[in-house]
């Protein structure tokens, strides 16, 4: 077993404690779809983790995952803590060419990867609004609608 029951944590969380667990959550997988099939890779949120439902990529524009977004927004989003897992299931809405809003989430840790910082050409937001989360773990146990 790898938690010890826990009565206090049998049920799914509420959105505060969701929040209050997402922000301190950075690091995830981001998983799409293919023709079908699902297509996963590692991302950031950039450090920004004062989470309000969404979560901000940066990536480039001509990527496979841009492509497979742009054919099928759902998305799914892994996280994990050292004590808790946190999938969101939620829909990607692409920006790009809007500097404004790349500079509201622009970090400079992302100069490594983007060294025109947000004047890179094809640079595009990916923001995964979610519309559920299932927990296990600290957190709580189950599913949370985020859509109500």
């Amino acid at each position: 077993m790898l938690f010890s029951k826990n009565t206090d944590h049998d049920d799914p969380p509420t959105r505060q404690e969701l929040a209050k667990a997402m922000a301190g959550l950075d690091l995830c997988v981001m998983a799409t779809l293919d023709d079908g099939g699902l297509c996963s890779r590692p991302m950031s949120n950039n450090a920004q983790v004062d989470w309000d439902g969404d979560n901000w990529f940066f990536s480039n524009g001509d990527t496979r995952k841009v492509t497979q977004l742009e054919a099928d927004p759902t998305v799914m989003l892994d996280f994990q803590s050292k004590d808790s897992w946190i999938s969101l299931r939620g829909r990607a809405l692409l920006h790009r060419d809007d500097k404004a809003l790349f500079k509201q989430h622009w970090t400079k840790d992302l100069n490594r990867w983007f060294p025109d910082g947000i004047d890179t050409p094809g640079l595009t937001l990916i923001q995964v609004s979610a519309v559920e989360a299932e927990t296990w773990g600290r957190v709580g146990n189950g599913v949370v609608d985020l859509e109500s």
